[in-house]
This record gives C-alpha cells, sequence and structure tokens, in this order.
C-alpha cells in the first residue's frame, strides 16, 4: 500500500499527529491543570477535571493508536513501535484503574493544591505521564518510518 499520488501524501501520518496531539493534551492536563485552576478558577468546572476525562481520552487514544500503529507495522514491521505502543496503552490502562480505586469521585489528582504538592507525587500521574511517552514515542517512530517506507494509512 504504497502512497504515489500527491493527495495521499498530504494526508500521510495524520492519525499519528492525531494521536501525538492527544499525548500533548494529556500532558497539559497532568502537568498544567493544577496551575491553570489556580490562575483561572472557572477552568475547574470544565471537563478538563472531570471524573470521567481520563476514561474519555483513553476511548480517544486507543482507537487511534490502534489503527495507526497496526496500519504502519503492516508496512514497515517495526518490533519497537508495536512493543512501546503496547507498553503504553498497557501503562495508560493501569493508571485509569489506579486512579479508579483511589479517588473514586472526581480528578482529584488534577485539582489538587500546589502548596501542599507542587510535584505530583501519586503513582497515577506518573503512570500517566509515562504510559503518554511511550505512547507518544511509538508515533513519533511509526510517523518517520511510514515517512521513510512511503506508506499512508493517515
Amino acid at each position: 500500500m504504497g502512497c504515489t499520488s500527491t493527495a495521499n501524501h498530504r494526508s500521510h501520518g495524520l492519525l499519528d499527529h492525531l494521536a501525538i496531539g492527544m499525548a500533548a493534551v494529556c500532558a497539559v492536563h497532568c502537568l498544567l491543570t493544577p496551575i491553570l485552576v489556580m490562575a483561572l478558577p472557572i477552568i475547574a468546572t470544565s471537563f478538563f477535571l472531570h471524573e470521567d476525562f481520563h476514561l474519555w481520552m483513553l476511548l480517544l487514544v486507543f482507537p487511534t493508536t490502534g489503527f495507526a500503529i497496526f496500519m504502519g507495522c503492516r508496512r514497515h514491521k517495526d518490533k519497537w513501535v508495536a512493543s512501546m505502543s503496547a507498553i503504553g496503552l498497557s501503562i495508560l490502562i493501569a493508571a485509569l484503574v489506579h486512579e479508579r480505586m483511589h479517588y473514586a469521585a472526581h480528578c482529584e489528582s488534577c485539582a489538587r493544591d500546589l502548596s501542599e504538592e507542587p510535584i505530583p507525587m501519586h503513582a497515577g500521574a506518573w503512570l500517566s505521564t509515562m504510559g503518554g511517552l511511550f505512547l507518544a514515542g511509538a508515533h513519533v517512530r511509526n510517523f518517520r518510518l511510514c515517512r521513510k517506507s512511503r506508506c499512508n494509512h493517515g
């Protein structure tokens, strides 16, 4: 399934770009939400602090990652891309399970008081960050390998 037309080449890697963008949204959510809540309290009423935010993100990330990685790996057959994405998705699922077990009512980890805990020390934030980094790395590698092998799964 090589791409030879200009129209196909323009849409190359759309899913990888979308997935990298979702990883950036996750990073902003995990790292900047406490600061944004202090600076702009109205954000506390937004979807960023909804108890199901992580579930919604995972429901978006799973099919996007699955399709982009499957289509890319089918062409370039890179085991690192498949492994990194499987590890990243597994870590994100573990983070969601951990959050549901320890913070059932609200995204407490996201709305924490920065004066008490400036750096998140709970496992959920670190797990989510690690999982996101694995996924972002997998998508960047997938995008580069697809560009190199001229496949299009976008």
